[in-house]
């Protein structure tokens, strides 16, 4: 009996097992990802794509054929920008590829066919590393899933999901280029505090491309130095101008320019911090700046001592954050005491009376 028992208790369990596993069975999880091919500033770096994409391709037999059974999506967002970018025209070291272009409009016809109404999840921007992301900034890796969301959407044109634990794959990322993707992240998190610029968003987005496990160690370095440039230059577009200013007086305005390249206006607050006492300045808040504009403000400035001094300006945001390169204002003051200006005055005004004294005698002895 015990035997008869334990035998529909295996033949139940078996039919659970097989009630639950068959939808997962029956739905295959289709991932269209692959390498970035083209590099922090989004030019292509290698042609690898266009054959990937041909119907024996890598990613082509993923949408050769149409089959009315429910598969799940899993996209990089990252990945079919670039294929969007193929398909508008496109060129690696200078030379346009018509093939590579059609290639690409064919896939994306059929991926959009193939997709239909199925479950689509879209994977952070880049398909980085998740576990990796989420230990080097768990608030940016939620940010690479809304952004991509938000992108995957447009280029499918419909809604799509962004859920966990769809990424696959360890990046290997070598200690020093994490250090380097940190100082990015940060330099670009804080710019976007200032600025809702689509430039900045695009490329605090890109950087998780360095993550994505497919790239070996030496893309991986080519991606993380040829990025530190592109970050230098796009945290250049909202910045304090440097200059050298001369004082004579114990209060002057200084003449500081503010530049904003973004094609978005800001509203930004300047700390000025002196590099001594010699003198006094003080911080400057909510300054509006037009987009793609040049606006000079007129500093106050006490002086206390003649001397030199260096004020620090760097841009604040709304939380009183330093944000982006801090400019040098040299300053030079030359203030003379009260005090010696009428003693050196007075002892003027005696010579020349001296002087005069003394030509007014020549002048007689010559009559004589």
């Amino acid at each position: 009996m015990r035997r008869v028992i334990a035998g529909l208790f295996l033949i139940t369990s078996a039919f659970s097992l097989l009630a639950i596993n068959p939808a997962s069975a029956a739905t295959p999880v289709i991932r269209i990802t692959d390498k970035p091919h083209t590099g922090i500033d989004g030019k292509f770096l290698d042609n690898e794509l266009a054959t990937a994409l041909l119907p024996d391709g890598k990613l082509g037999k993923l949408v050769s054929s149409f089959s009315n059974a429910p598969k799940t999506w899993v996209i990089d967002a990252a990945l079919i920008a670039e294929v969007i970018d193929m398909s508008d025209g496109y060129s690696v070291d200078g030379k346009e590829d018509s093939d590579g272009e059609a290639a690409a409009k064919n896939w994306l016809a059929r991926l959009t066919y193939s997709v239909g109404n199925s479950p689509v999840i879209a994977l952070p921007y880049g398909n980085p590393d998740q576990s990796l992301a989420k230990r080097l900034a768990p608030s940016e890796l939620n940010y690479y899933s809304a952004y991509a969301k938000e992108k995957l959407e447009v280029q499918l044109g419909r809604s799509v999901k962004t859920e966990n634990g769809w990424s696959k794959g360890s990046s290997g990322l070598a200690y020093p280029l994490r250090s380097i993707y940190t100082s990015n992240r940060q330099a670009l998190t804080g710019l976007s505090s200032l600025s809702t610029s689509d430039e900045i968003r695009d490329l605090r987005a890109r950087l998780a491309l360095l993550m994505n496990p497919e790239l070996n160690r030496k893309e991986q370095s080519q991606f993380s130095y040829a990025s530190v440039e592109s970050v230098k230059k796009i945290m250049a577009k909202l910045r304090v101008s440097p200059g050298r200013y001369q004082l004579t007086s114990t209060s002057a305005r200084l003449p500081v320019t503010l530049i904003n390249d973004f094609d978005t206006p800001t509203v930004v607050s300047l700390s000025l911090t002196p590099q001594n006492s010699r003198m006094q300045v003080e911080d400057i808040e909510k300054i509006e700046l037009a987009a793609n504009s040049r606006q000079q403000l007129s500093i106050a400035v006490n002086v206390l001592a003649p001397g030199s001094t260096v004020v620090l300006a760097q841009f604040m945001n709304s939380k009183g954050q330093l944000v982006g390169e801090e400019s040098k204002l040299d300053l030079n003051a030359t203030i003379i005491d009260s005090r010696v200006a009428w003693f050196t005055t007075a002892a003027a005004i005696l010579l020349f009376l001296g002087a005069v004294t003394q030509s007014v005698r020549r002048i007689r002895r010559g009559r004589k």
